[in-house]
């Protein structure tokens, strides 16, 4: 007799997939129960919640993310994919690189930012130094919201900056033809890592390295192996910005290291005929200024002998005298065509309130009066002839308040608005006169939510040069409590440290002059004996900067003092 099928035969139902991410994890039944499942509450277990993949559009991208338990570890750790990539990382890794692209890559100017993060996701070294700088940004601009202890992070990200130092000595330029390309974008992310960290002496050599590496390149072959990840254009525009705050703050490293014979050719002319000019956008407008800029201030670094008598001139030098002065006739040429072509802009422009009161324009503005006063001086200059620019440097002045959202000259004097900027520390080893020690730059002070990175052009430089360059104590002051009010650092220009410095230099001009330090004066009242003429910095190691300068009366001496921070 055959037997029987059985009738009873259990039904087989379908398993569901979506159950808590702890009951998947530990291969039990899950309720599903939401927020916490019961399964998780009735032993006493984190529910670590319900993965999104039931809510995730059709076409959407899903966020990868494995979950791994760790011996002593209680929670789950997470570790996340990127863009472009099948490497794993950490969520503080992950939120350090959702930090760089999210704000790091703003700081860098329009247009960049996507390239950076192009090459950021397919170069793995760049990426180990963009988590690096990422995580180094939100300590600097967000220190008080922080969740890792101050240690911790510090230690996380001197982790990662070390081991992309030890990825890049390992790549062999022979078998990787893209080397070039990471070389030069490390060098810029390594210049804004160690101006973050106030090192300013390794940012000086990281934006050396990168100049030699362009150098390099124009040398060996007429077709430029670079451009991979950024157009050569981009690349071209930000080693201009790196080489204008060297040569603003310590030209003798571009001297010193070969480079004038080259730098000079790196960019085409900018002319009124030329198809370099816009027309209309502001964006263009804003880079055509810093290509210019970059002319202006290496042309003002190897104008700088011409200010030595001539006795102290070597005969090569001599004999490009009337090269230099053909140059100076072009670039103020070039100056005078930028700056109608602006006006011009900001005439068509002037129905529209909101675009002109962007950041971008604001900046350009003040910009459009320091290069103004520039090409009016005569060449070199006399510490007399600034005297006769007191209404644009307190132009300046107003268009930097109204950008910051600064209080009134007569508002941010007050005592309870802002602590005045103290005196220098000056090292005894020196001897020098004395001072109190500098407060330190990092970590920020409190008087403002957040700090501001920037590699793009900027606002401190002209607040320096108003506090520096113009004699009307009213005028001077308010630049110096703008850039201590402002809390910005725009490459290697620190507002707090520019403060400080510029601060110094009223200080020792008042008391040369006999001027109490509360006391109101003009122009007329300091004597071209008692101006400081040259101001030659010099920064080291170890988070110090010494400053050597000299005054009209003092003929070629030069006095040091040692700032610290």
């Amino acid at each position: 007799m055959s037997k029987m099928p059985s009738t009873n035969r259990r039904v087989s139902k379908g398993r569901s997939r979506n159950g808590c991410i702890t009951c998947k994890i530990r291969r039990v039944k899950c309720d599903e129960q939401k927020p916490d499942c019961s399964k998780c509450l009735s032993t006493g277990r984190k529910c670590s919640g319900y993965s999104d993949h039931g809510d995730t559009p059709k076409g959407a991208q899903a966020r990868f993310c494995i979950v791994q338990h760790v011996p002593g570890i209680s929670q789950p750790t997470r570790l996340w994919q990127v863009p472009y990539s099948t490497d794993l990382l950490l969520e503080d890794e992950y939120r350090s690189l959702e930090f760089f692209q999210v704000h790091t890559t703003f700081c860098f100017g329009s247009g960049i930012g996507s390239y950076l993060l192009r090459a950021v996701y397919h170069e793995p070294i760049l990426k180990t130094i963009a988590i690096a700088l990422g995580s180094l940004h939100r300590s600097f601009a967000f220190s008080q919201d922080e969740p890792l202890d101050p240690e911790e992070r510090t230690r996380f990200t001197l982790l990662r900056y070390n081991k992309a130092i030890r990825q890049l000595v390992s790549i062999n330029p022979l078998t990787n033809p893209q080397s070039n390309d990471t070389f030069l974008i490390a060098c810029i992310l390594f210049f804004c890592f160690e101006c973050l960290q106030g090192n300013y002496k390794l940012a000086f050599q990281h934006a050396i390295s990168g100049l030699k590496i362009i150098k390099q390149e124009r040398l060996i072959t007429n077709v430029s192996s670079l451009g991979t990840y950024m157009p050569i254009e981009k690349i071209t525009l930000l080693f201009s910005i790196l080489e204008n705050q060297v040569l603003e703050i310590e030209s003798e490293s571009i001297i010193l290291s070969d480079l004038r014979p080259t730098v000079s050719s790196y960019f085409p002319r900018l002319t009124m005929g030329s198809s370099l000019l816009p027309t209309d956008s502001i964006e263009d407008i804003f880079i055509s200024f810093q290509f210019l800029y970059n002319r202006f201030t290496r042309f003002l670094a190897i104008c700088d002998p011409l200010i030595e008598p001539l006795e102290n001139q070597s005969n090569e030098f001599l004999a490009d005298i009337q090269s230099i002065n053909i140059e100076y006739i072009q670039v103020r040429t070039e100056i005078e065509a930028w700056l109608s072509l602006f006006e011009d802009w900001l005439q068509r422009r002037s129905s529209s309130r909101k675009e002109l009161e962007s950041d971008q324009v604001i900046i350009l503005k003040a910009w459009k009066l320091i290069i103004g006063i520039f090409i009016r001086l005569p060449l070199p200059p006399s510490e007399l002839d600034w005297d006769h620019f007191t209404d644009d440097f307190s132009a300046v002045n107003s268009l930097v308040a109204s950008m910051i959202g600064a209080p009134s000259s007569e508002v941010l004097s007050q005592p309870s608005s802002l602590p005045e900027p103290t005196e220098p520390n000056i090292d005894q080893s020196e001897k020098i006169p004395k001072g109190s020690l500098l407060p330190t730059i990092l970590p920020k002070s409190s008087k403002s939510e957040t700090s501001r990175f920037s590699l793009s052009l900027g606002v401190v430089t002209p607040l320096y040069l108003c506090a520096t360059r113009c004699r009307e104590s009213s005028v001077r002051y308010y630049s110096i409590r703008l850039m201590s009010y402002c809390q910005r650092r725009e490459g290697l220009w620190d507002s707090d440290l520019a403060a400080r410095i510029a601060k110094r230099i009223v200080t020792i001009e008042e008391m040369t002059a006999q001027i109490s330090p509360t006391s109101e004066y003009f122009p007329a009242d300091i004597g071209l004996a008692c101006r400081v003429t040259s101001l030659s910095p010099a920064f080291d190691q170890t988070k110090r900067v010494k400053i050597r300068y000299n005054r009209e009366g003092l003929g070629s001496g030069l006095i040091e003092e040692i700032f610290t921070w």
